[in-house]
């Protein structure tokens, strides 16, 4: 995993280390399984999404509900891709990384990856598209400076394609060539 320093309070040029990919587990837990006792596919972004929250809060002390508060600003989902590769089961655990792909002036695309709890095998990738939004004027707005430097310090820019099937092979063969090595 990629890691670097980052200068987060200038005025007393403190430094801290940035992970641009954070992971974290999870349990599936039973109100989000189908009869079956799979995790149901609507469920999948729930979790992708809570844990990108924690941890843009945990690896970037980015509390976007107390932002919004403040600011009167969040994000609003604009579009996802998910792609379902192997079932996720009641009580699995599950590791959960993800990663900021793309910005712009008013938009941000994350990468979310969950795995098996040792990690060999992927069960599900997404990309959510997410679009800065004035909740007073009820309207898409533009990212605040602060916001973009820290987007240009943490985006993964090593991902070559914009095709989202095309990412999701790549995972897919990275992940079973580590699990032959």
């Amino acid at each position: 995993m990629e890691t670097l320093l980052l200068r987060q309070d200038s005025d007393r040029a403190i430094s801290q280390l940035i992970e641009k990919e954070p992971r974290s587990e999870d349990t599936i837990r039973f109100q989000d399984c189908d009869p079956f006792g799979h995790l149901n596919n609507s469920k999948y972004i729930d979790y992708f999404i809570n844990a990108r929250e924690n941890h843009l809060i945990n690896a970037y002390n980015l509390n976007i509900y107390r932002e919004q508060r403040r600011h009167g600003r969040n994000w609003v989902i604009a579009k996802t891709k998910i792609t379902y590769i192997a079932p996720v089961y009641f009580q699995e655990v599950v590791k959960i990384t993800t990663r900021l792909i793309k910005f712009s002036g008013n938009s941000v695309t994350m990468e979310g990856v969950m795995e098996n709890q040792r990690s060999t095998e992927i069960n599900a990738i997404t990309w959510i598209e997410f679009r800065y939004y004035d909740l007073q004027k009820r309207a898409p707005c533009d990212h605040p400076q602060e916001l973009l430097e820290l987007f240009q310090t943490i985006v993964v820019s090593d991902i070559t394609t914009s095709d989202f099937d095309k990412r999701t092979r790549e995972l897919v063969v990275e992940q079973r060539r580590s699990r032959r090595q």
